[in-house]
């Protein structure tokens, strides 16, 4: 039996309430800077922004400021997919030669969609491989990564034969948001553009380059961990920071009021017909302790969805995805960056978008975070 849905907002999310205390406590000991966006049934409940978007100008967090989404941006190209699985443009079965070419043979009929979208494929993550490391940072232009990655993408080796495993992989997003490009025939981004953010009502979400998070003043700036004296480096001037191409795996930059958006575009099947954001949604392959997203909560059982994961959540249902955009900067202990999550409580007809420019870590990690933030939602 599902849980009842509830008739009132939960008065624990409501201004002054637990969650709203939780976030001004870990922004008042400068364990987080950015901003929080709670909705009951598609209404505002909470939103609280904290801290600064960038210290040196003295420009502060808003619903408005874009943060660089990382592996967030893979639950918006898994909509993107599905969207043209609903269309009949896209097969998951179907092996990602159909659809792209230069791959060798093991790897061009053997990997199938949807092992790309449920990181069952085998092929190794671009970020472990010495090519992508050793020249990422030296591309400028969306297209100029986008067919780089792509080209050193074709050279991978499999770490397992394609199904009969599991490793989270940015490389089966970013092969998933070329096959978007193929099967609509238009660049990813453009696609990402008109299909989603534009009928989603996401004005501020888009493809953005280093460059653009360095000019753009709506754009946050990440900050290192701190050092003992608790001085916080500014990354994006200092090295950077931010995605350059990742594209479908990471790519994307939005804002809190964006991302609330898209998920009741989501909920209310704007986006894709009911039958096929219920496969979106719904896990297909269940994930281990011992394989579990270090950025996700523990729950009662998670599974990989399309773009999502799906959680049971102290006997609530729960999916989205996480992000972390980490740096190393010189003389640092520990990575800096970014953290980004969007869980849609569907049994409860709650959002909460959570964008910071710094990376929870340690002991205050993204995952201890959602934990504290499932307790909060559920009651419990």
């Amino acid at each position: 039996m599902s849980p009842t849905p509830t008739t009132s907002a939960p008065a624990q999310l409501h201004p002054g309430g637990t969650f709203d205390r939780y976030l001004c406590d870990l922004a008042a000991r400068d364990l987080f800077s950015g901003s929080v966006l709670v909705t009951w049934r598609g209404r505002p409940m909470l939103s609280r922004s904290l801290q600064m978007a960038d210290k040196n100008a003295g420009v502060p967090n808003s619903p408005n400021t874009v943060f660089p989404l990382a592996s967030l941006t893979k639950m918006l190209t898994g909509v993107a997919v599905v969207q043209l699985a609903q269309a009949g443009a896209v097969d998951f079965s179907a092996p990602i030669g159909t659809y792209l070419d230069g791959f060798p043979s093991a790897v061009a009929n053997a990997v199938t969609v949807h092992q790309l979208a449920t990181h069952t494929s085998g092929l190794q993550d671009f970020q472990r491989n010495p090519a992508w490391q050793g020249e990422w940072e030296s591309w400028t232009t969306k297209t100029q990564a986008f067919d780089r990655l792509l080209d050193i993408c074709r050279r991978l080796p499999l770490d397992f034969t394609p199904g009969t495993g599991y490793a989270y992989s940015n490389t089966g997003y970013f092969l998933l948001g070329a096959i978007v490009a193929k099967a609509s025939g238009q660049p990813y981004w453009d696609y990402m553009q008109r299909r989603v953010f534009t009928p989603a009502g996401m004005p501020n979400t888009v493809f953005a380059t280093r460059d653009q998070q360095l000019t753009d003043p709506r754009f946050a700036h990440n900050y290192s961990a701190p050092a003992a004296d608790g001085h916080r480096d500014d990354i994006t001037s200092a090295v950077g920071a931010g995605p350059n191409g990742y594209d479908g795996a990471g790519g994307a930059y939005s804002c809190a009021q964006d991302l609330a958006a898209f998920a009741r575009a989501l909920t209310t099947d704007q986006l894709l017909n009911p039958a096929w954001t219920g496969v979106l949604s719904t896990g297909k392959h269940p994930i281990s302790l011992a394989n579990h997203n270090p950025d996700q909560a523990p729950s009662q059982a998670t599974l990989i969805g399309y773009g999502t994961e799906e959680r049971i959540v102290n006997g609530y249902r729960a999916f989205g995805h996480t992000g972390a955009l980490g740096l190393m900067t010189p003389g640092a202990t520990a990575p800096g960056g970014g953290s980004t999550a969007l869980t849609i409580y569907p049994d409860l007809d709650v959002v909460v978008v959570v964008l910071s420019n710094y990376l929870l870590w340690q002991a205050n990690s993204m995952a201890a975070f959602l934990q504290h933030q499932d307790a909060i939602v559920t009651g419990r």
